[in-house]
């Protein structure tokens, strides 16, 4: 019988040796070289890539200096399994919110939320209710019935106001010539 030919060099010294993946590559590079100078670096080293991937690697990296990845980075690395997070709920958080009665406490809001999978504060409650109530009260603002300024005996009470005020002499001018300004608009 033939034996068979293992496939894996058991031989580690002619192995080929790994080299570092590209954004290693970049993260390893000085960060006071332009991404133009670490393409072309990489470029003498085998290695290829773009401007603009040297740009995302470098932010990406210094948003995790500062506490947490920022995410639409194409390339960024997938992470394991057992690191993702629970899938986002399909309602938004203030959603929910609104979509509970307003007579349910904040707090019980809060632990119906973690409940659902949510991360949320009563302050965040408060907030979202106190908005929904001002956009109710500028729905009803608007909706509102045109009343009449004054009535027949106020409108006659206010021509006795404004006579007395103006003095009569000026009152009974003012009134003639807003008859004769109706008079010409009828065209009569």
């Amino acid at each position: 019988m033939a034996t068979k030919k293992s496939r894996h060099n058991s031989n580690p010294t002619t192995s080929k040796k790994r080299s570092a993946n590209k954004s290693e590559f970049i993260r390893r590079s000085p960060a006071t070289l332009s991404g133009r100078d670490v393409v072309a670096k990489a470029k003498a080293a085998g290695i290829k890539f773009d401007e603009q991937y040297v740009y995302q690697i470098r932010a990406l990296a210094r948003s995790k200096r500062k506490g947490g990845a920022k995410p639409g980075f194409a390339r960024a690395a997938i992470p394991h399994a057992a690191s993702v997070p629970a899938p986002k709920p399909t309602t938004s958080k203030a959603a929910f919110v609104r979509g509970l009665p307003a007579t349910i406490p904040a707090k019980a809001v809060v632990a119906q939320a973690k409940a659902a999978g949510m991360r949320l504060s009563a302050n965040y409650v408060y907030l979202i209710r106190r908005a929904a109530k001002e956009s109710r009260g500028s729905v009803r603002a608007s909706r509102s019935v045109p009343r009449p300024i004054t009535t027949t005996l106020s409108a006659e009470s206010l021509l006795k106001a404004v006579a007395a005020e103006l003095g009569l002499a000026k009152a009974i001018e003012v009134l003639e010539g807003e008859r004769a300004r109706v008079r010409a608009v009828i065209g009569g």
